[in-house]
């Protein structure tokens, strides 16, 4: 069972390497690959070094449109797990089909790193060519079948647990020493608001706290999304004004998993990393001084008892934290049911060497202008493809 996974940046990255690696633990029978797509976007060696940090996979390769058809053509993976985003999903998906051809094709496996709620009709357009679609939550496979339905797409529907969750807590032993803020590139929004963030940090930090501010990325480093105000350059020039000194934050980058430790809180607007604090049983809080909607990314924690305002962070520290609600948990992502990708793999690659994949549909993509965009910031120079990102932010 040969299973390419194909990601085009950090936070793509992250779950196809975790994902692969949970396939071939449960399945010796899986050889898993890794390839980046050379994009705009595309993680640099550090950052492809955190995001495969104790994967059970190689480093992956960094290749062109072109390379990955070679290695389609020569590997002749039995699956092709599509981590990337929308666009770039429709380009991979095209030419994996191009390079197999359509009778001898892979299956085509995709899915969304992290919280995937809500189900937008652009995003399962831009997939609805694939043959199956991971999902983290049973809310999600819900929301994704009826997503799908709408835009005449029936790929079956696979539920795994996120696969860098924790199995269990860490042990705990008195109140928190440090809070770590898992920043993200997209919320809050404004200056004004990113602002007023790094501000509560401080206070917890005045308040006897060692406050970390945890970065996506090193400076100068691409991700997923584009970052208007990143929060390391926002708190140099705008500290002194705020009254707070300089070092009553501080910045680092690196795997989340270093600082999640049995001392430490977590505190999000609304990243991932929350769902990887809950995991470990450490307290948790989701800021909703900015609001709670689909656009803040944050309204999947609705009913986890864990959105707080920034000024009760202290007192909810104090006492333990908040308390996770234990039918929010098994509704969403911190459920232990098995996972149903091994199967699902199995699956997909009988019917591929019995000749039982139908052919591709839906390969058309949502957006010609959106697909020759995506096409050729897959094709360029590193460095003119990022003056195109500049422009353009990627969806």
């Amino acid at each position: 069972m040969r299973v390419l996974a194909v990601a085009d940046s950090d936070a793509y990255l992250k779950w196809a390497a975790a994902t692969v690696s949970a396939a071939t633990a449960a399945d010796p029978a899986v050889d898993g690959e890794l390839l980046v797509l050379r994009t705009p976007v595309a993680p640099s060696t550090g950052q492809m070094r955190t995001a495969t940090h104790g994967a059970r996979v190689a480093r992956p390769s960094l290749v062109s449109v072109g390379g990955l058809r070679r290695r389609v053509r020569q590997g002749r993976p039995d699956v092709v797990l599509v981590a990337t985003t929308g666009p770039t999903a429709e380009v991979v998906a095209r030419h994996v089909v191009a390079a197999a051809g359509t009778r001898d094709r892979p299956a085509l496996v995709t899915g969304l790193p992290g919280m995937a709620l809500p189900a937008t009709p652009l995003g399962v357009t831009r997939r609805r060519w694939c043959d199956a679609f991971l999902v983290h939550s049973h809310r999600e496979r819900a929301a994704y079948r009826q997503a799908f339905a709408a835009v005449g797409a029936t790929p079956r529907i696979a539920c795994t647990r996120l696969p860098f969750l924790a199995p269990a807590p860490l042990p705990r032993d008195g109140a928190p020493a440090r809070v770590v803020f898992a920043a993200q590139s997209l919320v809050p929004t404004s200056r004004a608001q990113r602002i007023a963030l790094l501000e509560g940090l401080a206070r917890l930090g005045e308040a006897g706290y060692e406050v970390v501010v945890k970065l996506r990325v090193a400076d100068g480093e691409r991700q997923t999304h584009n970052e208007a105000y990143p929060l390391n350059r926002l708190w140099e020039q705008e500290h002194a004004t705020t009254g707070h000194r300089s070092d009553v934050l501080h910045f680092a980058t690196g795997p989340m998993a270093d600082w999640l430790t049995p001392t430490s809180a977590l505190v999000t607007v609304s990243s991932t990393a929350a769902l990887e604090s809950m995991a470990l049983g450490l307290p948790t809080v989701v800021v909703d001084d900015f609001g709670v909607s689909d656009d803040l990314l944050n309204a999947a924690f609705v009913g986890s008892g864990c959105l707080a305002g920034l000024a009760e962070i202290p007192e909810l520290l104090a006492s333990g934290g908040p308390r996770l609600d234990a039918d929010w948990a098994q509704a969403n992502y911190l459920h232990h049911d098995p996972s149903e990708v091994p199967r699902l793999l199995q699956q997909l690659g009988d019917r591929r060497a019995t000749g039982g994949l139908p052919g591709p549909t839906a390969l058309a993509p949502a957006s010609w202008p959106t697909y020759a965009r995506a096409r050729l910031r897959a094709g360029v120079p590193l460095a003119l493809g990022s003056r195109l990102a500049r422009r353009r932010p990627v969806s």
